[in-house]
C-alpha cells in the first residue's frame, strides 16, 4: 500500500472492519503488530461467499485495501 492513503497496519484494533483487495469485508480478531499478517474473520465477500465464516484466519497485510464501511 503507498500513497497518501495508506493504512497503518500495526496500529489497528481488534474490532476494526477492513476491505480486502478482492472486495472481502473482514474483522481484525488480532494484531500481531508485525506489519506483515492480521488474525481475521470473513464477514461479508460476494466473490466467495463459502469463505464467510467464523474460523479465524491470517490475512497478509498488503491485502487490506482500506477500512470498510461500517
Amino acid at each position: 500500500m503507498s500513497g497518501h492513503n495508506a493504512l497503518n497496519v500495526v496500529d489497528l484494533t481488534p474490532g476494526t472492519r477492513l476491505k480486502t483487495h478482492e472486495g472481502a469485508v473482514v474483522e481484525l480478531v488480532e494484531n500481531p503488530r508485525d506489519g506483515v499478517w492480521l488474525i481475521c474473520k470473513t464477514l461479508e465477500n460476494a466473490a466467495d461467499p463459502d469463505s464467510v465464516s467464523e474460523v479465524e484466519q491470517p490475512v497478509f497485510a498488503q491485502d487490506i485495501v482500506g477500512l470498510a464501511d461500517s
